[in-house]
């Protein structure tokens, strides 16, 4: 078993994660001065980079 590996997907996963929280505070105007077009943008790609992690964490 490759650990590194598990944990680079784990932390890709995370990050991902942190990107969709992100994108949700923008959205709901916890950070002003932010449009909501990226915000819905930043909620998508966190969404599509934890899948991908997670998928991968799966197969490894």
């Amino acid at each position: 078993m490759n650990y590194g590996k598990k944990f680079l997907y784990i932390i890709v996963s995370a990050l991902g994660m942190y990107i969709i929280i992100s994108g949700l505070a923008f959205a709901t105007g916890h950070f002003a001065g932010h449009s909501g077009p990226s915000a819905y943008g930043l909620i998508v790609a966190g969404i599509l980079i934890t899948i991908w992690g997670l998928n991968k964490l799966k197969k490894a």
